[in-house]
């Protein structure tokens, strides 16, 4: 018989997560066919499993199935295919005491452990964005300098630290299980990425969904990140809950209303490039000691100098004015057209209306 098998993608954030998994989720019939099957079967499902994974269900906002959601996992693994993916970046940050918990679960399955990397010089200002789509308002320049000062003690360090997330789930799963994927250098193969995540997986990468959407870098431009920021500053902290910034802020206004490819590339500060570099070498040689499969090539970790800069780390005001007056444009059109389809003008929903004082602070800028 077969052995049953359970990859679980832990990320790390911002290392290529959203590209595979939206792959992922576009190819389940051709995984399907292939052998393999995403557990649970929705995006949806697998984040509230990590929710109560993680014990952050939170009853005010999360549907009461989200308390029960590891207890299904068994039978729907029982139902799924010889070989199940999980894929889901915050179970990185997992407690022992939480990963022991899960992996009793699914103690029927052969547990493979697969952790993606990306180098510190693409992937801090990907995760400082990240800060801004949940709401945050820190400066990247402040934002970084906390995380390279370990006596601040960081909370931002978690998601980030390969080493203490490996030695967590080194705890539990055997190292010849564990597979670090590293996030190819800008420049590489398309695909590179994709290939090597399914050599891990056993599926043929050339079967599935790949459209330019999913190749394509969506993160902000530094100008739409600080519109973002100033943004965030005017809202009440009621408007940040996970629920509401996640669908309006988040996927609404960062994503569909600001997300595109123009304007100026985040970098960052050139005086962070020797620390990046020692954080990097120490991650590599922290892998190697481990003993964990490699896919890829631990060269891929070390920072590259183009991703810093000698140049102050400030946008011209009239650059963040131009982008937040296109901004309150685009907004303002998504309104009219839904006016013109004949969409309810009676009430507008809070979330959504803009109020006075974003509207001062726009035109300020």
């Amino acid at each position: 018989m077969s052995t049953r098998r359970l990859f679980v993608h832990i990320g790390l954030q911002k290392t290529g997560t959203s590209y595979l998994q939206e792959i992922f989720w576009a190819s389940q019939p051709e995984l399907h066919r292939q052998g393999v099957e995403l557990v649970p079967g929705t995006k949806l499902a697998m984040f509230r499993l990590m929710l109560n994974i993680r014990d952050r269900y939170n009853p005010e906002i999360d549907p009461a199935s989200t308390a029960n959601a590891l207890d299904r996992l068994p039978g729907q693994l029982r139902d799924a295919a010889r070989t199940a993916l999980i894929t889901q970046e915050s179970l990185s940050t997992a407690t022992s005491d939480q990963i022991e918990r899960f992996l009793t679960s699914v103690s029927d399955r052969e547990v493979h452990v697969i952790v993606t990397l990306r180098d510190l010089g693409r992937q801090l200002p990907s995760a400082w964005q990240q800060t801004l789509q949940r709401g945050g308002t820190q400066p990247l320049r402040k934002w970084v300098r906390k995380l390279a000062d370990p006596s601040r003690g960081a909370k931002g360090w978690a998601p980030l630290d390969v080493s203490t997330t490996l030695d967590r789930w080194l705890e539990h799963v055997p190292a010849e299980r564990v597979h670090v994927v590293t996030v190819p250098p800008s420049g590489s193969a398309p695909n590179l990425l994709l290939d090597r995540f399914c050599s891990v997986i056993g599926v043929d990468p050339s079967t599935l969904v790949v459209n330019e959407q999913s190749r394509a870098n969506r993160g902000l431009r530094a100008e739409q990140a600080e519109v973002l920021r100033r943004v965030n500053a005017e809202l009440p902290a009621e408007f940040k809950r996970r629920d509401l910034y996640g669908d309006v802020g988040k996927r609404y206004f960062a994503y569909q209303i600001l997300g595109d490819s123009v304007g100026t590339p985040i970098r960052l500060p050139a005086s962070l490039l020797p620390w990046c570099l020692e954080t990097a070498e120490g991650f590599i040689a922290h892998i190697r000691d481990t003993g964990c499969t490699v896919v890829g090539d631990l060269d891929d970790l070390r920072p590259l100098p183009t991703s810093f800069t000698d140049s102050k780390v400030k946008i011209p005001e009239s650059q963040v004015s131009s982008m937040a007056t296109r901004a309150l444009a685009a907004v303002l059109m998504e309104r009219m057209r839904d006016r013109q389809k004949g969409a309810t003008t009676a009430a507008t929903p809070a979330e959504t209306r803009p109020t006075s004082s974003l509207l001062r602070r726009l035109k300020r800028s």
